[in-house]
């Protein structure tokens, strides 16, 4: 019994090290210190998988924010975090496969992507699936809508580590 006790305060422990650890992470990249976010960020995302973390490390390459500005290195980071349910990932890496940011163009994928997004309810992606879904064939939609449903099956789950438990 008290090595269950133990055990289950030293894994309470750790959770809130981690939600510390990735607050810390936000505050100094609001701030404009990236190489702290960086440092509080990478361990999370690495050892932890820590959805939200993924996500930000993929804006700060996305943007060069602490680090040279490097687009496949965004989309590694975007899909870490995509796959989890983060849906301004999905978005992010939705738009790059729109434009051929980092990864091959593919509008079928942008599509698919962006509907993900849309289903856990992020409004810019909902209007960009309707405004991609004009540039795609008939046959290139309904290969998209396919696609689309195979994405929204296996990740259109909020992660976990929710925002609202930062």
């Amino acid at each position: 019994m008290k090595l269950r006790l133990f055990a289950l305060g030293l894994l309470a422990a750790i959770a809130l090290d981690t939600r510390a650890d990735f607050n810390d992470g936000v505050v100094a990249l609001m701030t404009g210190n990236y190489e702290k976010a960086l440092s509080q960020f990478v361990p999370l995302a690495e050892t932890a998988d820590h959805a939200y973390a993924q996500y930000f490390i993929g804006r700060m390459y996305a943007d060069g924010q602490g680090v040279e500005k490097n687009s496949e290195t965004a989309a590694k980071w975007y899909r870490k975090a995509s796959v989890k349910g983060v849906a301004d990932a999905q978005l992010r890496l939705a738009g790059q496969y729109q434009i051929g940011d980092g990864v091959p163009r593919d509008m079928e994928a942008a599509y698919a992507w962006y509907s993900v997004a849309a289903t856990l309810g992020n409004a810019k992606a909902k209007v960009a699936m309707e405004e991609s879904s004009k540039l795609l064939s008939a046959e290139e939609l309904k290969e998209a809508q396919a696609f689309s449903a195979e994405l929204i099956e296996n990740y259109a789950k909020a992660p976990a580590q929710t925002s609202q438990s930062q």
